[in-house]
């Protein structure tokens, strides 16, 4: 029997608060056959002294560490270099999964070979133990990627919608080697990479009672808001859109309206001072006429309140 192997690439910096119940929700895995891979994002903290325990008892883990601080993006590449196994995931240093996500993701791959990409459920873990619903699919279903790029986008009504979060996700490691699919170094790296892996994937699945627990705390990325947000936003849907090609742009310009939806929102929950808000919102108005085709943008019927 072919026993399929998955790689599990751990970006961390300074993540010493949260890399063990990382670490153990991984090696408590009812499927065995993993490979950890923890890229070390150049952590100043006690982080390495946690995973060097492990290190000495599991010959299943691989430590990377950058040299500078590279962010995320570059770690993860780094990690999908030295990744050797048939399936991928990426998981934060702070979130944790279900102890039977992998396993069930597996058995649906192996299930179907059209099957490029496997979704479970997410909820949002915050101090204190507490947790809330995020993404829950009420039934296993497979999907046409364009369904997938369709609840991506949430460009119509549906029961449920599929998150950009990489944690909640199982790739079959072809449909990355073939396409080149790598993350762009900027803070919405998971934005595209997800969009550009459901463009190529064949078919999506989803599957239940299996959970991501993306845990939220003050250091989170949606807790603050700064000019990097708006910058990073355009530099990764002109690079999203340039990796097209020839491909129709009817899901881009759905997926950047409603991602650039979310980063206002974002800037609403986080910024008060008017002076400010109004100076990251006339950043945002310029950046939009000079980086986005106008013309094609609305030629698709959408539009975007500043």
């Amino acid at each position: 029997m072919d026993v399929k192997k998955v790689s599990v690439i751990v970006p961390m910096h300074n993540g010493e608060k949260f890399i063990s119940r990382c670490i153990e929700s991984i090696l408590n895995q009812s499927y065995k056959e993993i490979e950890l891979i923890i890229v070390d994002d150049n952590s100043t903290d006690s982080s390495y002294k946690i995973i060097e325990k492990y290190l000495n008892t599991f010959p299943c883990i691989n430590y990377l560490r950058n040299d500078t601080c590279m962010g995320p993006a570059i770690s993860r590449n780094l990690g999908l270099k030295y990744a050797s196994s048939d399936y991928i995931l990426f998981l934060d240093c702070d979130d944790w999964l279900d102890l039977n996500c992998i396993e069930k993701a597996v058995n649906k791959l192996g299930s179907d070979s059209d099957i490029d990409i496997v979704l479970w459920e997410i909820k949002t873990a915050y101090e204190y133990k507490k947790t809330s619903s995020r993404y829950k699919y009420l039934y296993n279903n497979i999907i046409t990627n364009t369904m997938a790029l369709g609840l991506l986008s949430h460009c119509f009504e549906n029961e449920y919608f599929l998150s950009p979060l990489l944690g909640c996700k199982l790739f079959r490691k072809t449909l990355l080697d073939k396409n080149n699919i790598i993350f762009f170094d900027t803070i919405y790296e998971d934005d595209a990479f997800t969009f550009i892996s459901f463009l190529h994937a064949n078919k999506i699945a989803l599957i239940t009672d299996s959970c991501l627990y993306y845990y939220q705390h003050d250091a989170s990325l949606t807790h603050y808001f700064s000019r990097k947000h708006i910058t990073d936003f355009f530099r990764t849907f002109v690079q999203l859109y340039d990796s097209l090609g020839e491909a129709p742009k009817e899901y881009f310009y759905k997926y950047l309206t409603k991602s650039l939806q979310s980063m206002l929102d974002c800037l609403y929950n986080n910024v008060s001072d008017l002076e400010t808000l109004k100076a990251y919102k006339a950043l945002i108005f310029t950046l939009f006429y000079q980086s986005i085709n106008i013309q094609e943008y609305y030629s698709y019927s959408f539009s975007i309140t500043i």
